[in-house]
């Protein structure tokens, strides 16, 4: 009789306390609205695809749509990456913890990297195809300057693309040791930060970014709905 009342079997994992709901909150709307502001970015930013230059006479046409799209997704990025990263914090609780921990806090620098790399981006190809600051034909060749020696501004991007990939790594690591969720989000969430960077943009970029995008929201929204009272 004893032995079976000590053996009572113990719940698999210990559910995040409801006192984390405004957080868990704040994490869904964060991952919600930069994944939005991102895909925006990728689907609609004109200049080319930023890993090959962007275009001179793409950027001089949409000037205001490339800073805008630009710099506020380098800030949607970095809203993403906090949120990403109290979601998983809250579901990883034991097994997978010390993982989802450094993969958070390296998602989040990740997107500081990239925010400050997208707004050096905005910044410079704005004011080279300002006719105001730059004639035509200097600005042009400020921009082909640009394009052949990127290496201001992919000092901060690269950074960012290989923290996003080990945040990834880390951060899928740890939800399949915790079992916090169904094995598929998790597998899924690893695909897509990889295909984000193979396709950057265009509408072929924002296909790509389905992937990261539905699992990350499916993240979040697990850590929003285990946290209800």
């Amino acid at each position: 009789m004893t032995a079976h009342t000590t053996t009572a079997e113990r719940p698999a994992h210990t559910l995040p306390s409801p006192r984390l709901r405004p957080f868990a909150t704040l994490a869904l709307v964060a991952v919600v609205v930069g994944q939005v502001m991102n895909f925006l970015l990728t689907w609609l930013a004109p200049g080319g695809d930023p890993s090959n230059g962007n275009s001179y006479d793409k950027v001089a046409d949409n000037r205001g749509a490339f800073w805008t799209l630009y710099a506020y997704g380098g800030v949607g990025i970095a809203v993403f990456t906090v949120g990403l990263a109290v979601a998983v914090c809250i579901l990883v609780r034991e097994r997978g913890a010390v993982l989802a921990r450094i993969g958070s806090v390296v998602a989040v620098l990740s997107g500081m990297f990239l925010a400050a790399g997208l707004a050096s981006i905005a910044a410079v190809y704005s004011y080279a195809t300002d006719t105001a600051a730059l004639n035509e034909p200097a600005g042009r060749a400020f921009v082909h300057y640009v394009n052949a020696h990127d290496g201001q501004v992919m000092g901060l991007v690269a950074p960012g693309a290989l923290a996003t990939l080990l945040a990834t790594l880390l951060i899928t690591a740890a939800l399949l040791r915790s079992r916090v969720l169904p094995w598929w989000i998790s597998v899924l969430f690893l695909v897509g930060g990889p295909l984000g960077f193979v396709f950057s943009s265009g509408t072929s970029g924002a296909v790509a970014a389905l992937p990261g995008a539905v699992s990350a929201i499916l993240i979040a929204a697990h850590a929003w709905r285990r946290t209800a009272a």
